[in-house]
């Protein structure tokens, strides 16, 4: 029975037109060209569209946590302690980069409703230190030369002849001893990123010449591919680094210019990423001491003139504004 109606519904659907050859003659017709033709028509035409463009990504809004130390030990404990350093932060480099943007009109809603995404390869992004303590000013300038030797490692006369060789590179007011460690300057270091993103937009006005919209929806930005790229911090070692992947809400708006029938169009559009926050850890960093004498009197109590720092994390509210132009088309 099952069989038989399967049958039965094939011969009604099925096409059943007969086309006529040159000879007058009629031949089957395969269907293949109107599916192609009717799958275009329906899902495909006045529905579908690309919105290739340049897009600056403006980080002007990003806010930053204080860069925060840990797991800081001796002889390194000698400059810097665990916790956070006033005024150490970090920001995200401003760049012009190429999009895709891939929309589709809802059906039913007479080009009123589309959703729109983006296509495209991972952003490389580029993280910087912001003016001020992480940019220009060490993070280490100086030692406090009275921990300079541990209790019960060494004492008595040899302690004070161990300073005594020290020489002029005490200070003679503060008694602090330079270390030679020099500011981090800016570059810090880049990742890859892939925004998943998806919005829903109104467009109130389809058919006009002008034609703007505006609407909302998700991203995920998925980060991979971490580095650290500092002179200073690359010195001893490669450091750790990851930076976290983070979903966070996009508002958009924009409008497109030009004749509603035609395919071609252009177009300018403004999208804001919010809170969406990512949190780069770094593990395992050394630095290099550049004072002679007290790279020399750790040497001798056995630690070397590279020192092992601990780790340290910072957290980055990254709030990018996109603006893209470019010239669109539709299905």
């Amino acid at each position: 029975m099952f069989i038989g109606l399967g049958l039965l519904l094939a011969a009604v659907t099925a096409p059943a037109r007969a086309v006529e050859n040159s000879d007058g003659l009629a031949v089957p017709d395969t269907g293949e060209a109107a599916e192609s033709d009717g799958f275009y028509k329906r899902y495909i035409k006045d529905r579908l569209y690309l919105k290739p463009g340049a897009s600056y990504l403006d980080f002007g809004r990003l806010e930053s946590t204080d860069l925060k130390l840990s797991g800081v030990k001796f002889p390194a404990t000698l400059a810097i302690g665990n916790g956070g350093v006033d005024g150490a932060k970090a920001s995200i480099s401003n760049q012009t980069i190429g999009t895709i943007a891939l929309g589709y009109n809802i059906p039913g809603t007479g080009r009123h409703l589309s959703f729109e995404t983006i296509i495209g390869k991972p952003i490389d992004i580029s993280f910087v230190a912001q003016e001020g303590a992480l940019r220009d000013e060490s993070l280490a300038p100086t030692a406090r030369l009275g921990n300079v030797v541990p209790e019960g490692i060494i004492g008595g006369e040899a302690l004070q002849d161990l300073l005594n060789g020290l020489g002029g590179a005490v200070n003679d007011t503060t008694g602090l001893l330079d270390t030679g460690i020099p500011p981090l300057g800016r570059e810090l270091g880049s990742v890859k990123s892939l925004p998943i993103m998806m919005t829903l937009l109104y467009h109130p006005f389809p058919d006009s010449y002008f034609r703007p919209y505006i609407g909302g929806g998700a991203v995920y930005l998925y980060n991979f591919d971490s580095e650290i790229t500092n002179d200073v911090l690359t010195q001893v070692n490669d450091p750790g680094f990851d930076v976290s992947s983070t979903p966070g809400y996009v508002l958009q708006a924009g409008i497109d210019i030009g004749n509603p029938e035609h395919g071609f169009f252009g177009f300018a559009d403004v999208r804001y990423i919010g809170e969406a926050t990512v949190k780069g850890e770094l593990s395992d960093v050394n630095v290099r001491v550049r004072n002679q004498a007290l790279g020399a009197t750790l040497d001798a109590l056995g630690y070397g003139e590279d020192i092992a720092v601990g780790d340290a994390d910072i957290e980055l509210d990254i709030n990018p504004i996109i603006y893209t132009v470019g010239v669109g088309y539709r299905f």
